[in-house]
């Protein structure tokens, strides 16, 4: 049993983690995706451990790891190809309702394995609460190791298609009873044979997933495919024209000097000197040749993918005005990394879709910005939102709060329409918008550009244009803050607008009130735990689904708060996950060890409640005051507290809930927490984050502990 509930663990978390990345690759994904992606992962996961609890349904653990090592790679492979199902157009956004429904459709399958074994291990053993409680114990431990090492391994070394092949036949051999035979020979040979087979059964994976791209891209050549620890990436050419495609968005084209000029032309006209620019972003794809043609200007480019940079340069032209530094922005910045000053820093921010991006664009970063900047020296914020020829109720929205962000931060900020709008800062005064003006500093710098000329900035500046994008800038839009960041929101009702579904969709989500959701279904389960009679096991069905609920929101938030802060997060998820898959199973351990008397159980909870509470009033007010330095370690020692709690939490409850006999469903319990894991997994970062703030939804779940708590004393009280 206990080497199954490992396996299942490494399956279950290689399941949900290379679905998930293969979902926000193959559909323009984000945190709002991530969360229905998230729900129904929990929910089937739910199901599946209730239905395998049912004596009708019960299957041996081997059949189902079976069918879960080809359910697996087919699911990686059918989210691969999904955007084909909508459209053919490379670079077409999925609407929202579409892409939620296909997250769901694709995670359900592999998630309701993953439940239902977790069911049919803890049937070996004979008492429901010891057994449910070591498979969730040796479940943790194996999701931690295989939590480390997809982390470290997928994107860099691996494919998730490479990936998923590979957990899957290894969780398949992993629980065959010969592999631990006393047999010295036979055990050494059947892991050779095992080892021979993952080889080839990976560098088949690797085959087919170029083949993949190839069809999808048929219309091109495929020129590269590969994989970096943040995205998926293939370089396309066509005639003598290359893209770069992002995650199935083209990110870049080449040549496209259009754009090119649009980057770095505006800036140079508002300071003309300009001999150091700093951007964020990446230099390939004309930047680069642009600026080798202003011999006087160097050009800092900070990218975290170090692989897009290193195949783009066998491409095409490299320039010795360029430096890159392969990290991420808001490290490189926030920890002061850059040894010099600059003169302008251009911040392209591209699309406001993910938390990732929308960190670029709030007030924390471009405060972070200003010491870097000379006493003279601009900020230039490159939008993707057009204010050309009109400007709908969504683009105003944004760009306002865009708009409102910069200005928070510098003392004066001016706007360029176009197709592409432009917002420049600085805390000196900026040169008027003059179009003669405006020609003449560009020509100071000894480039002449082709699209930013005179005759196109008359149309660019015309009086009418003018006056509607400043009108709609200063429309009265929300900051966009790390504590409240609204952009990613406004960003899914500008997108959404687009398809009617969608849009009412969006807009159920986003502009409701839908935070009354899991506020009425804990008050209900509450009424339920205190009301019913044999209240220790209706109070335990409480205790499961609040743990499930707080665990997950306190992880998310822990996980969110890290990455805008430092500003990076798949370098160091290996660390955060592990601690918490290694607190939940040194939580379930030492809980096991506590007497089956209802005295000492609900002592149990409580103590268990009351350490949950503090560890979450600690980190509301500590996180902020952190240096930077000790932050990984503050948030590994945070999530490491909260999955101690929840792990003894989870046995606790169960031993609650469950009678002295073993024809209890065993995957009842289970389910319980997963449905309120599901919850918290659905409306913390896609709903509640952006509506209440952090401080608020902290408090949130600081409110539930405090329930759970009450309820806990009364019923020990009246025991």
């Amino acid at each position: 049993m206990i080497k199954r509930a490992f396996f299942l663990g490494l399956f279950s978390i290689g399941g949900q983690v290379l679905l998930l990345r293969e979902l926000i690759s193959s559909l323009n994904g984000n945190e709002l995706f991530i969360g229905t992606a998230l729900f129904g992962w929990l929910i089937a996961v739910a199901f599946g451990a209730w239905l395998g609890g049912k004596s009708a349904f019960r299957v041996k653990p081997v059949y189902l790891f079976v069918a879960g090592a080809f359910v697996l790679p087919m699911m990686i492979l059918l989210v691969r190809l999904s955007p084909l199902m909508v459209s053919s157009n490379i670079g077409e956004v999925i609407p929202f309702a579409t892409a939620s429904l296909l997250s769901i459709v694709a995670v359900a399958p592999v998630a309701f394995i993953s439940g239902w074994l977790f069911t049919s291990i803890s049937d070996e053993g004979r008492q429901p609460a010891i057994s449910i409680s070591k498979v969730y114990l040796f479940e943790g431990i194996g999701a931690f190791v295989g939590g480390v090492l997809i982390t470290l391994l997928v994107g860099k070394w691996f494919s998730t298609l490479q990936a998923s092949v590979a957990i899957g036949v290894i969780s398949v051999v992993g629980i065959l009873p010969y592999l631990y035979s006393t047999n010295t020979v036979k055990r050494i040979s059947v892991l050779l044979l095992f080892a021979v087979f993952l080889v080839a059964v990976v560098t088949g994976a690797s085959r087919v997933d170029r083949q993949i791209d190839q069809y999808k891209y048929n219309a091109f050549e495929l020129v590269r495919v590969f994989d970096t620890p943040y995205s998926h990436q293939a370089i396309l050419k066509r005639d003598k024209n290359l893209a770069l495609v992002t995650d199935n968005m083209i990110e870049a084209a080449y040549p496209d000097l259009l754009t090119t000029e649009n980057i770095i032309v505006p800036a140079l006209s508002c300071s003309p000197d300009a001999n150091n620019i700093l951007l964020t972003g990446r230099a390939e794809f004309g930047l680069a040749e642009l600026i080798a043609k202003i011999p006087r200007c160097t050009l800092t480019v900070i990218n975290p993918r170090k692989e897009v940079t290193t195949v783009t340069h066998e491409l095409m032209p490299i320039s010795q005005q360029v430096n890159y530094i392969d990290s991420d922005p808001l490290t490189t910045v926030s920890q002061s990394n850059l040894r010099k000053t600059f003169d302008i820093i251009i911040i392209y921010i591209g699309s406001l879709d993910s938390y990732r991006t929308n960190r670029l664009a709030t007030s924390e970063f471009l405060s972070q910005c200003k010491p870097l900047l000379d006493d003279s020296g601009l900020v230039c914020m490159v939008t993707q939102y057009d204010t050309d020829r009109y400007i709908t109720t969504e683009t105003r929205d944004i760009i306002s709060s865009i708009y409102s962000t910069v200005q928070s931060v510098f003392l004066h900020t001016a706007v360029w329409p176009g197709n592409s709008t432009l917002m420049m800062a600085s805390d000196v005064p900026l040169p008027n918008l003059d179009v003669d003006s405006i020609v003449a500093r560009i020509d100071m710098t000894g480039y002449q550009p082709k699209y930013i000329t005179r005759s196109l900035l008359r149309d660019r500046f015309e009086e009418f244009k003018l006056i509607r994008t400043n009108n709609a800038v200063q429309h009265g839009g929300m900051i966009n803050t790390i504590e409240r960041p609204v952009l990613p929101h406004l960003q899914a009702t500008y997108r959404s607008r687009t398809r009617a579904v969608d849009s009412a969709v969006v807009s159920f989500l986003l502009h409701q009130p839908v935070w009354i959701v899991p506020s009425l279904l804990t008050l209900l389960l509450l009424v339920y735990a205190l009301v019913k009679p044999k209240g220790n096991r209706s109070l335990g069905i409480f205790i499961l689904f609040v743990a499930g609920l707080v665990s997950l929101a306190a992880e998310l938030i822990s996980f969110y708060v890290y990455q805008s802060s430092v500003g990076s997060l798949y370098s160091e998820m290996a660390a955060l996950i592990g601690a918490f898959m290694l607190g939940l199973a040194v939580g379930t351990r030492l809980s096991l060890r506590v007497s089956n008397k209802q005295s000492a159980v609900l002592s149990l909870v409580s103590v268990s409640l009351v350490t949950l509470l503090a560890t979450l009033l600690m980190f509301m007010f500590f996180h902020e005051r952190i240096a930077k330095e000790a932050l990984l370690l503050f948030n590994i020692c945070y999530l490491f507290s909260v999955a101690l709690t929840t792990g003894s939490l989870f046995v606790a409850a169960t031993k609650m809930y469950y009678p002295w006999d073993s024809s209890a469903n065993r995957g009842k319990g289970y389910a319980f927490e997963l449905t309120g894991s599901a919850v918290g997994a659905l409306f913390t970062l896609t709903v509640l984050l952006p509506l209440i703030g952090l401080q608020w939804l902290l408090i949130s779940l600081i409110g539930l502990v405090v329930i759970a708590l009450l309820g806990t004393l009364v019923l020990s009280h009246s025991g």
